[in-house]
């Protein structure tokens, strides 16, 4: 059965890193950089999933996990494979004693590693989350390491939707910034082109859009450099905006 308490302290981690990161991707590292900690579990580790039926890395822990992995992808053979691609778990693996996959098996021998473990979570129908772990000594036999492989795999499958929730916004957010840069870089162009021309907002407006098509530059960038010409220093972000923040 999951243990209650080292529930709660995976679920405490995740929660931090899932406030402090700046997209999934670091999220997904930040995660499984703790797992060794969360868990108890002294060892190598990676996350894996697949895109239309190709098999990838999100994070891993060392570079030997990883090119572990790799083996596996380009051998189409091994615990984390088989776990993306039929849905197997693979639990307590004795890389001494291991026949089924030769390749992988070897390699990974070769890498230091002598225990291994793949477990997944379902993410939605046909979309996986596997965690591959690599133990350099016998640890990863205990079916109680298995457990808690899979409780963080678990744990962390939950989390994900809100993560990718919040790059959305992220991006939203963005765009927003960028949008009202655009909009102020606009604005002050306008200011400029009616004083010079003694004209209209309208008007004004008309000039910066027709030397944006005669010039085939984007209304912003012609905005900018008029702008910039008239005062020799970049235009200004609008009001209370911190442009570092994008």
């Amino acid at each position: 059965m999951p243990d209650e308490a080292r529930g709660a302290a995976i679920r405490a981690r995740l929660g931090t890193a899932l406030t402090t990161a700046e997209d999934v991707e670091s999220y997904l590292q930040a995660a499984v950089d703790s797992l060794a900690e969360v868990t108890g579990l002294p060892v190598s580790s990676s996350l894996s999933t697949s895109v239309q039926g190709h098999a990838y890395t999100m994070a891993t822990t060392s570079r030997e996990a990883w090119q572990a992995d790799q083996v596996e992808f380009d051998a189409a053979e091994g615990p984390c494979w088989e776990a993306l691609q039929l849905g197997r778990l693979h639990g307590g693996i004795d890389l001494d004693e291991e026949r089924r996959w030769p390749t992988w098996s070897a390699v990974a021998r070769l890498l230091g590693f002598r225990s291994g473990v793949a477990v997944m979570a379902e993410l939605r129908p046909g979309d996986r989350l596997v965690l591959n772990c690599y133990g350099e000594d016998k640890t990863l036999l205990d079916p109680a390491a298995v457990e808690r492989a899979q409780q963080f795999v678990d744990e962390l499958a939950a989390t994900l939707p809100v993560a990718l929730r919040i790059a959305q916004q992220a991006s939203d957010v963005h765009h927003l910034q960028q949008a009202l840069v655009n909009r102020s870089v606009i604005d002050q162009a306008l200011g400029v082109l009616m004083a010079q021309n003694r004209c209209s907002r309208d008007e004004a407006f008309g000039i910066l859009r027709r030397a944006s098509q005669n010039r085939n530059v984007k209304l912003r960038d012609v905005a900018a450099a008029i702008v910039e010409r008239l005062t020799g220093h970049p235009v200004a972000p609008p009001a209370g905006f911190n442009r570092s923040q994008d």
